[in-house]
């Protein structure tokens, strides 16, 4: 019986290698302009040494996809011995540096400005941006660089910006309670690291300074701040694109402490969550719920009401505390080569606690429309309206060239 028993065995294994798919030994690209070969090739470099299958092969054109560079993606493979294949690549670049305007109606404030970009900086996969933004009580200019962790390497981030504000701050019924000038700087510099094909980390440390005018100080409450910030973070983030859509599915936390001159110490967290999983072919979920909290951070250094993945509260609204949730659905209505033009309906709800220190609970439905052009990797435009249910009034949102 034990004889028996091991002969079906090693049949078994036998049988596995006879039908075992040819391993993948090399790739031959084709269409890269801006794209350095060696960087193209660097990122493939985990597939060598697979297995040849349908599910590799799709792996692979997600890894292309969500690099956000290419588009018209062809992959097939071709046998070069028994044991292995090579995998002959086709595509065309997206327009990754141009000079893109912005556009941008929140609430009735307007807002637009010009930045130089370029997601694909030297043709090394590489992100930068220099630019500007204006609107009625605000001018802001600012500049980064980014190169992300590959394989073993190190990836890091620099970033400066600098912005004079006439600023309001209201509550979440709209409620005036602060009015001040400010001048702020602010820099800061990153280090990341991949640790596995989904998983990163990253720590940064930078300088912020906010200046207020003097004759709207409030002492103890709108003063003028100096800080040294450190922080840490950890994200996972995968994609997978099914031809229509590129879905994600993103966590992240992230931990900070702040110190002033004066050895005062702030600290917080934050913490994002992002869902996308199709259902149909053109008809996808689309969640996604952050929440941050800041321990005795200064009134200058508050963060925007629409930072918690919900657009419920007023544009001007500040907070130290606030969590939110966005449930929708995301319906690709027209795909041409111009691009994808999809409608979406969501719910929110949130969570904040208001100037007054208390928590204040709002909730809300809408929808919108969204554009994706396929030969640029840049978001081209979008509109949102959703319904305040709680507050019984309507929130809109329109911006051309990228939501800032």
């Amino acid at each position: 019986m034990k004889k028996s028993f091991s002969a079906v065995v090693l049949f078994a294994i036998f049988a596995g290698f006879l039908n075992a798919e040819p391993k993948i030994t090399k790739f031959e690209i084709q269409g890269l302009k801006r794209t350095k070969e060696f960087a193209a090739q660097r990122d493939l470099k985990k597939f060598i040494g697979k297995e040849a299958s349908a599910e590799t092969l799709h792996s692979i054109e997600n890894s292309l996809q969500a690099d956000n560079l290419f588009t018209n993606i062809s992959i097939e493979c071709e046998p070069i011995t028994e044991n292995e294949s090579r995998v002959k690549i086709s595509l065309e670049e997206k327009m990754s540096i141009l000079p893109l305007p912005i556009v941008a109606v929140n609430d009735g404030v307007f807002s637009a400005g010009a930045f130089l970009i370029d997601s694909n900086a030297m043709g090394l996969k590489d992100f930068f941006m220099l630019g500007g933004i204006f609107s009625r009580d605000n001018i802001s200019g600012m500049a980064f660089f980014s190169r992300p962790p590959k394989g073993s390497s190190l990836g890091f981030s620099i970033y400066t910006g600098i912005s004079k504000s006439d600023t309001e701050l209201v509550t979440t019924k709209d409620d005036s309670v602060y009015d001040f000038g400010s001048l702020s700087f602010r820099g800061s510099l990153g280090v990341s690291k991949k640790f596995f094909d989904c998983f990163s980390a990253e720590l940064s440390t930078g300088f912020g300074i906010i200046k207020v005018d003097g004759s709207d100080e409030i002492k103890g409450e709108i003063e003028s701040e100096k800080v040294w910030e450190s922080s840490a973070a950890i994200d996972f983030k995968s994609a997978d694109w099914n031809g229509v859509f590129m879905s994600e599915k993103f966590a992240a936390v992230k931990a900070f402490v702040d110190v002033t001159p004066c050895w005062d110490v702030f600290n917080g967290f934050e913490l994002k969550i992002k869902i996308q999983q199709p259902i149909l072919d053109k008809l996808r979920i689309v969640q996604s719920a952050s929440c941050f909290y800041e321990f005795d951070a200064p009134i200058v250094f508050y963060t925007g009401g629409r930072s918690a993945s919900v657009s419920l509260f007023p544009t001007e609204f500040s907070s130290d505390s606030m969590a939110g949730l966005s449930l929708g659905l995301e319906y690709a209505a027209l795909k041409t080569k111009i691009g994808l033009f999809s409608v979406y309906a969501v719910y929110q709800t949130a969570r904040a606690k208001d100037f007054d220190r208390t928590w204040v609970f709002n909730q809300g439905a809408g929808g919108g429309m969204k554009m994706y052009l396929s030969k640029v990797a840049f978001p081209a435009c979008s509109v949102e309206v959703i319904y305040n249910i709680t507050e019984k009034e309507f929130r809109t949102g329109f911006s051309i060239g990228m939501s800032m």
